[in-house]
């Protein structure tokens, strides 16, 4: 049973959610203040987040990205209702914040259900508030996705080459390809320390498959 942290904007919300988790078998841990977020940094592994946007300051939005940085593991579901629809400020810091998805208010249910189930949710808001890929991400072929993920997860040439069953040599030809197609320079660990600096944006792109 997946367990989830609401970081929820009033008491009323804070009942819905628990209202829905309930009834879709989920646990819910809610969260009403910036400190009790700020100790999401020092707490065990979390299944998901679920943050409610609305009125928050700009500190929890980067405790939040924060967390994204010392554990990519966990998923984060951003629920917006009308007032940030084709707005620019806060589609900027959603975007930054690398969502695994993004629901209105009135899709709740339908969201917390999806992540009972283990499903993927596809909710109606406008693609413009939707997580986004890296420049040059749909150019890679699968096989270069594969290489690239298994590299953000921290795995050496010669454990991709045994894991996806091809030689040292062939994983170096796509880490060349990989590079042009990046657009990433430098050198020898160019490609890695760029894997890294984005690493969160990269695994995102595994988790919606």
């Amino acid at each position: 049973m997946s367990t989830v942290i609401g970081i929820t904007s009033s008491r009323f919300v804070a009942i819905y959610m628990t209202e829905i988790a309930k009834s879709v078998s989920l646990n819910i841990q809610l969260l009403f203040d910036i400190k009790q977020v700020k100790s999401l940094l020092n707490s065990a592994y979390k299944d998901w987040i679920l943050f409610d946007i609305y009125d928050k300051s700009l500190d929890y939005y980067e405790i939040i990205s924060e967390l994204r940085e010392v554990d990519p593991r966990f998923r984060l579901a951003i629920l917006v209702d009308n007032s940030v629809i084709n707005n620019k400020y806060f589609e900027l810091y959603i975007h930054r914040l690398k969502p695994d998805l993004v629901c209105g208010f009135h899709e709740l249910p339908s969201c917390l259900k999806s992540i009972s189930l283990g499903q993927r949710f596809l909710p109606s808001l406008p693609m413009a508030i939707s997580v986004q890929v890296i420049p040059g991400w749909n150019e890679l072929t699968e096989r270069e996705k594969e290489v690239v993920w298994q590299l953000a997860e921290g795995k050496s040439t010669a454990e991709i080459a045994s894991q996806l069953f091809i030689s040292t040599k062939t994983v170096g030809n796509h880490k060349t390809n990989i590079s042009s197609k990046l657009n990433v320079s430098g050198g020898p660990g160019s490609l890695i320390r760029f894997i890294f600096k984005n690493k969160v944006d990269i695994l995102s792109t595994k988790q919606q498959l």
